[in-house]
């Protein structure tokens, strides 16, 4: 009976740590970027996500008026830091990797209100 139940256990056990492997798996590929990107109102936040939301490889916009910042969840086998900023230029908007930001004056976030 013991047995038994250690066995179970043990398989419980191993069952737990394949599932954390299968995660971490899928997360390898995964990239986080933080973009500085000038933005004002509700309108370029919609525009952001209207555009990045549908992208193969996209897993996540996260936009912060306050902040003035976009967060990019992506696929790194289909994505990377220099694509995402030209996808940002074809929307009209000046983007800049958080580690690289400097604090100098930027456009209007799209064309003025």
């Amino acid at each position: 009976m013991k047995t038994m139940m250690n066995y179970k256990t043990i398989m419980l056990l191993f069952m737990v740590s394949l599932f954390s492997l299968t995660v971490a798996a899928q997360n390898a590929d995964e990239a986080k970027t933080v973009f500085s990107v000038k933005i004002d109102c509700k309108s370029c936040v919609k525009k952001i996500e209207n555009h990045f939301g549908p992208m193969r490889g996209i897993k996540k916009v996260k936009c912060s008026i306050p902040d003035q910042t976009v967060e990019l969840v992506y696929s790194t086998k289909r994505w990377d830091v220099t694509k995402l900023t030209a996808e940002f230029k074809k929307l009209e908007l000046e983007a800049t990797p958080l580690e690289a930001c400097n604090i100098a004056p930027q456009p209007s976030c799209c064309g003025g209100h």
